[in-house]
């Protein structure tokens, strides 16, 4: 490959990965807004806000499979790029990194805390389950029971 065809290169590998970073950045916001949508407990605007997690997901696997000719031989193409593209290069990277760590933080505390509120909620089903059957044994026993003492000394 020729230095001009690496920098042609080297200018559409930063490209994609400043894109990729947008879409993280992105992401990020989106993580945010599920925190609180997971606290309020409203399902209809997280379920919106997971569709819209899915597309900016789906573009980055766009992004990835572009990203995929430079990930081959990718130690040859890096020291190929001039220095202030690699320096750049890596800027990029790093940051892809720490979003994408952050969104993965974000996602396993509100997947933690979903399940707890689950776990909270079978919890109260079960105990309002075990109370209707109470119910519904007392009234099936009272139906065979005499109504008043003198039905009982009949």
């Amino acid at each position: 490959m020729n230095e001009a065809a690496d920098n042609l290169s080297g200018a559409r590998l930063v490209e994609l990965l400043e894109r990729q970073n947008e879409l993280y950045r992105r992401l990020r916001w989106l993580a945010e807004r599920q925190k609180a949508l997971v606290a309020q407990d409203d399902a209809r605007p997280l379920l919106e806000l997971l569709a819209e997690r899915q597309k900016v997901v789906d573009g980055l696997i766009g992004l990835n499979g572009a990203l995929a000719a430079y990930r081959r031989n990718w130690t040859e193409r890096y020291n190929r790029l001039e220095e202030p593209t690699r320096r750049q290069v890596a800027a990029l990277l790093e940051e892809a990194n720490a979003s994408l760590g952050v969104v993965l933080q974000s996602d396993q505390r509100d997947s933690a805390t979903l399940s707890a509120k689950r776990e909270d909620l079978a919890g109260r089903l079960a105990v309002a389950d075990t109370g209707s059957r109470a119910s519904a044994a007392y009234a099936t026993a009272g139906a065979g029971a005499p109504s008043s003492i003198a039905d009982a000394q009949a």
